[in-house]
């Protein structure tokens, strides 16, 4: 199976665009907004959103990241 993205110019096209792709056999039209996502993903979005809070923080001087041997001493 091969996936395709495609970007539409002119909101008004999607209907047609759709109705078209539904018709051939060959193809499945998936609706992004649709998806449900589970909680796993909801976990790991915003696991992925925190990281990048705190490096942005790190990066601006707000907060002081811990050094290797502090990590490793937790363990």
């Amino acid at each position: 199976m091969t996936q395709l993205i495609l970007n539409i110019k002119k909101r008004s096209k999607v209907p047609f665009l759709k109705e078209l792709l539904n018709e051939m056999s060959f193809v499945e039209v998936i609706d992004p907004s649709k998806q449900k996502i589970t909680f796993k993903e909801k976990q790991l979005l915003t696991d992925i959103e925190e990281s990048v809070g705190f490096i942005n923080k790190y990066k601006k001087g707000k907060v002081k990241a811990k050094s290797i041997n502090e990590l490793l001493d937790e363990l």
